[in-house]
Order: C-alpha cells, then structure tokens, then sequence
C-alpha cells in the first residue's frame, strides 16, 4: 500500500521536467527558426554567409541541403513520439500568432492593467485600419529589396534603388502629415458606442404594451423582456462610464510617447535597410564607387549605413565618387529630417494632439452614458441607475454581477 504514493509521486516528478524541458526547448527552436526565417528571406542569405565565412571549402554542402533537411526531419521522426512532432510542428508553424495574440494578451490580463490593454487594442486597431497601405508599400520594398541582392543586371539595380528611395521618401511624408492628421483609430472608438446605441435600439427601447402597464400586470414575456431590455440599457450606460475612465487613466498615463519612440526606430531600422541595399546596388554597378581595404561583404553596408547614419565613417567602406557621395548626403539629410523635424514633432505637436482628440473620445463616450441614462428614466420611469440596479437585483437579471463589478470599479461617483 505505501509503495503506491511512492509510485505516483516518481511518475509526476518524471513527467514534470519533461513537460518542462519541451516548453523550453519549443520556444527556443520557434525563436530560432523565425529568426532564421526572416533573416532568409527579408535580409540576405544566412546559409551561404556562414558558409562561406567559416567552411568555405564545403560550399558544396548547400547543394545537398535539401536532403540535409529531410534526414534530420527522418530523425527526429524516429526519436520522438508522433502527438509531440504534430504539437511541436503546429507551435512552430502559428508561433507568431501564438505571441500576438495570446502571449501579449495574457501578459497585460495578468498586469490587470487597462492602460497597457488600450495600448494594445489600438495598436491593433492601427495595423487594420492602415492594412491595404502597409501590406503595398511593404511588398513593393521587399521585392525591391530581393531583386537587389539576386540580380548583377545593372538596368533593375537602377530600378530597385531608385523604388526603394521613392518608398523610404513616401514613408517619411506619410509619417509627417500623420502628425497632423485626425486619427481614424479614435474616431472607431466613437463610432463602436454610438453604433450599438443607434443599431440595438431594440434591445434598449420597451414595447408600447409594456410601457403602459404596470410592473404586477406584466405577463411572463412580458416582464422577460422589460427586464432584458433594462439590464442591456443599465450595462450600456455602465460600460461607456467605465470606458471613460480607463480612457482617462490611459491619457494620463503617457504611453502614447512609446508609440511614438517604436516610430522612430522602425524609421531608423527602415532608413538602414533602405540604404544599405542602395549603397550595395552601386557597388554593384561599379566598384569604384568605394574605396575598400578588402572586397566587402553584404554585411559591410548595412554596417556603414548605420553608421552613416551616425555621422560616422568607417575604413572598411569609404564613397569615392558623386553618385555614392550623394546618396551618403542624402541618408544624412534623413537622419536630419528624423531627428529635428519628427522627434521635435512627435513629442509636442503629436503629443498635444493625441490629447485633445483623446479628450473628445472621452466627452462623447460619457456623453453616451450620460444620454443613456436620461433614456432609462423617460423609457422606464426610474429616477437613479442606482433605482434600476435594485430593480435587477429584484427580478434576478442575468448580467447583474456583471453591472455590479463595473460600478464598484467606478466608486459609485457616477460624473466628475
């Protein structure tokens, strides 16, 4: 009989590090392999890299590469069970969407912070809302941006540097006039509470039949649907004030400046890449356009772009000619353009205006509750929400916990 405990407790201290140790190991080959993913396709071609930078003689392996692949597929076939492959190829495969949408989503449920989950939803709401705009500025760049790096043929270098400028330009004028422009992602905020006022009125509003007779003549459907209706209009008005105040607890909270500084960088990174790949396209094109101590890897102008973009020069890549000269002024004037023009902007004008219109946010959702609230004591004759919560509470309404957390959330100080 006592060896039975003894049993169990061997196989759950067995099973847990094992769990433990294919989270870990999961995770860790997910990173890696979207790493190695995007390094592939979007910067340049890891395999021949390391290759060619530790085992030139056996360049030849890349040939075989495919069949590489397979064998080690075959073996991890032949060691691990089949249910841990399928679990491990399919967290692998959606690992992206794993993160964004459970991960983050997870992480700011557990934080129990309404400011960091309104910075969330409207990031998301931003990605929609400019969808069509990024997925064909994004696909035009990193079309150009392959063909650059697989293609000696001097006409279509021309080409592509020429698109990948024209793009990092019209990036940098959408940024800017986005500075200024009214934000759609705030207007959909107003848009969401009027539209469920406007499109389920008839979830609000009481039959004439109902509104003329009273509460202890009600028939059963009747009374159903007076208190249905009461409850949804209580939970309206009680969802916008809360709305409200997180939204203010949000402004004050400042974290619209780190969607501002992520801009920044991305337009940093961008202006690197940008560069990086024109400046090689001139190398290209001719090699005289630079002065080197050795032929230069593709790595080698990324790195001085970055540095370029410092105001930095470095031996290993020097312009010698107008063309290659110009377009180091010209990723200079860039830099410049970023930091005076958008960290100043951003940080005042985008900053202030980001306030204002989250202030109108605010005031038209209250006023929503506000509104709401007059409709519950004309459509069902009820002075206070704190009269209709009781009612509720009378007639054992579904969603009455529900209204009850909102209002200790809100201190029961219905108005400023």
């Amino acid at each position: 009989m006592n060896d039975i405990p003894e049993r169990s407790e061997e196989n759950t201290s067995n099973k847990t590090p094992i769990s433990s140790f294919e989270k870990i190991t999961g995770e860790i080959l997910a990173i890696l392999v979207w790493v190695y993913v995007w390094i592939k396709l979007f910067i340049f071609d890891f395999d021949l890299f390391l290759i060619n930078e530790f085992f030139p003689n056996q360049i030849w392996i890349l040939n075989y590469k495919f069949f590489i692949l397979m064998g080690i597929i075959a073996l991890i076939f032949l060691l691990v069970k089949t249910k841990t492959i399928l679990r491990l190829s399919l967290f692998l495969l959606f690992y992206p969407l794993i993160i964004l949408f459970w991960r983050i989503p997870y992480f700011i449920f557990k934080q129990k912070s309404w400011v960091l989950a309104f910075g969330f939803v409207n990031a998301i709401i931003s990605f929609f809302v400019s969808l069509k705009y990024n997925f064909i500025i994004s696909t035009l760049f990193l079309i150009s941006f392959a063909l650059t790096f697989s293609i000696s043929n001097k006409t279509t270098l021309w080409t592509t540097s020429t698109i990948i400028l024209l793009l990092l330009f019209i990036v940098y004028v959408e940024r800017f006039i986005l500075v200024f422009k009214p934000s759609d992602i705030f207007r959909l905020h107003i848009k969401f509470f009027s539209g469920i006022r406007k499109h389920a009125s008839a979830s609000f509003e009481l039959d004439e039949d109902i509104k003329q007779s009273s509460m202890e003549k009600l028939g059963d459907d009747q009374l159903r649907k007076w208190t249905n209706n009461l409850q949804f209009s209580v939970l309206f008005n009680r969802v916008c004030l809360f709305a409200a105040k997180k939204l203010k607890d949000y402004q004050n909270s400042r974290l619209n400046s780190v969607f501002y500084v992520f801009t920044i960088f991305l337009l940093v990174v961008l202006t690197i890449f940008s560069f990086g790949a024109i400046n090689y396209a001139l190398y290209i094109i001719e090699n005289q356009n630079f002065s080197y101590s050795q032929p230069p890897t593709t790595f080698t102008f990324f790195y001085y772009s970055f540095n370029n973009l410092i105001f930095k020069s470095i031996p290993e890549l020097i312009p010698i000619t107008p063309i290659s000269q110009a377009v180091s002024m010209l990723e200079s004037f860039f830099v410049f353009f970023l930091v005076v023009v958008f960290v100043s902007l951003l940080l005042s004008v985008g900053s202030q205006r980001h306030s204002e219109e989250l202030t109108e946010v605010i005031n038209n959702i209250e006023k929503e509750g506000h509104s709401m609230e007059g409709f519950i004591k004309d459509e069902y004759k009820i002075n206070t929400i704190d009269e209709a919560i009781t009612e509720l509470e009378k007639v054992e309404a579904v969603f009455l916990k529900f209204i009850n957390k909102i209002t200790e959330n809100l201190n029961t100080k219905l108005y400023p």
